[in-house]
C-alpha cells in the first residue's frame, strides 16, 4: 500500500517517489487523492528551513515568474509524524545539457530579475551590506588567496565592498544551477528557493556563470563545454534583461570575483566539501587572468 501525506488544510497526497534528498528536508513526488494532479512535497527536516521558500514562491506566483506554482504549506502527517510541509506542482524538465537549455536559464533569472515587488520577509543584504559580507570573506580568505592574487593587477579594487552600478535589489535565488532548474524545452523552470533571499542584481548570474565554469550539477551531470554553457547563460540572460554586466569591463569582473569567493569561502567553512577549495580557486583565477582571454570571450 503507498503511503499517504496528508497535509492539514490542503489535498492528500498519495506518495509515488523519493528523489534525490536535501539535507534539510525530505522530498517526496506524490499524487493528489481525487485529482491525479503530479505534485512535489517537501517535508522539513530542520527548523525554518522551507520558510525562504513559501514566502518567495508565494511573491513569485503572483508575479508569473518562471517557477513551481505552490500548492499548500503548512503541517503534513506522515509516517506518524507531524511535520512542517510545502507543496507545489510537479514540473516537467530536466537540468540543461544543451547551449539552449543554458540559454533558457539565463533567461528565467533574467526575469526574476526584473520584478518589482519584492517580499518584505526574505531576508535582505543591501548595497552597503552586501558589499562589506565580500571585502569580509576576502579578508578571511587573504593568506590562501595570496600567491594567486599576486597575478590580478586589478585585485584591490575587486576586493573593494562598493557594488558597480547598475544594481537595483532583486529577488535572488541565490543557488542557480543545472540541478536547479528543469528545462523542458520551451521556457523552464528554476525550483529549490530555500536559499532566496533580497540582494543586488548580478549575484545570480555571476554564480551561474562561475558554475558553469565550475562544472558543478546535480548527481550524474556532466561537465563539459564550460565556457560555452557560461556564455550561452549570459547571452540569454542579456536577451531578457537592458542592463546586465553592458557596462565597463570591470563591472563583469566585480561580480565573477564575488562569485568566485562565495564558492572557495564556502567550501573552506565546510573543510573542502563538496570539492576542495582550491578548485574554485583555479578557476577564479582563470576567469581573471589576463592571458587567458576568457572574460572577453564568455562576457562580451
Amino acid at each position: 500500500m503507498q503511503a499517504l501525506v496528508a497535509i492539514e488544510a490542503g489535498p492528500i497526497v498519495r506518495v509515488q517517489g523519493r528523489p534525490a534528498q536535501g539535507t534539510r528536508h525530505q522530498v517526496l513526488f506524490g499524487q493528489v487523492v481525487g485529482t491525479g494532479e503530479q505534485v512535489v512535497v517537501k517535508l522539513e527536516r530542520v527548523s525554518g528551513a522551507l520558510e525562504r521558500e513559501r514566502v518567495a514562491l508565494t511573491s513569485l506566483n503572483a508575479q508569473d515568474a518562471p517557477v513551481p506554482r505552490l500548492l499548500a504549506a503548512g503541517t503534513a502527517v506522515f509516517d506518524g509524524d507531524r511535520l512542517a510541509c510545502l507543496a507545489t506542482e510537479r514540473c516537467a524538465g530536466s537540468a540543461p545539457t544543451t547551449l539552449e537549455g543554458w540559454r533558457r536559464m539565463g533567461s528565467a533569472l533574467a526575469q526574476i530579475g526584473g520584478l518589482q515587488l519584492l517580499p518584505a520577509a526574505l531576508p535582505l543584504l543591501d548595497l552597503v551590506a552586501f558589499g562589506r559580507e565580500h571585502a569580509r570573506r576576502v579578508s578571511e580568505l587573504s593568506e590562501r588567496l595570496a600567491p594567486f592574487v599576486r597575478s590580478v593587477p586589478d585585485w584591490e579594487q575587486l576586493a573593494l565592498p562598493q557594488v558597480p552600478d547598475p544594481a537595483p535589489l532583486v529577488i535572488t535565488h541565490g543557488d542557480p544551477g543545472p540541478g536547479n532548474f528543469l528545462d523542458d524545452g520551451a521556457h523552464g523552470t528554476l525550483i529549490d528557493w530555500e536559499e532566496a533571499h533580497i540582494a543586488p542584481r548580478g549575484l545570480d548570474l555571476a554564480r551561474l556563470v562561475f558554475i558553469a565554469m565550475l562544472g558543478a550539477g546535480p548527481d550524474g551531470y556532466v561537465a563539459r563545454d564550460q565556457q560555452a554553457r557560461a556564455r550561452a547563460a549570459v547571452h540569454g540572460y542579456r536577451a531578457s534583461s537592458s542592463d546586465a554586466w553592458r557596462g565597463p569591463r570591470a563591472q563583469a569582473r566585480w561580480w565573477l570575483t564575488v562569485a568566485g569567493i562565495q564558492f572557495i569561502h564556502r567550501r573552506c567553512a565546510l573543510g573542502g566539501r563538496p570539492a576542495p577549495w582550491e578548485q574554485a580557486a583555479e578557476v577564479l583565477q582563470a576567469v581573471l587572468s589576463a592571458d587567458s582571454g576568457w572574460l572577453d570571450r564568455v562576457v562580451a
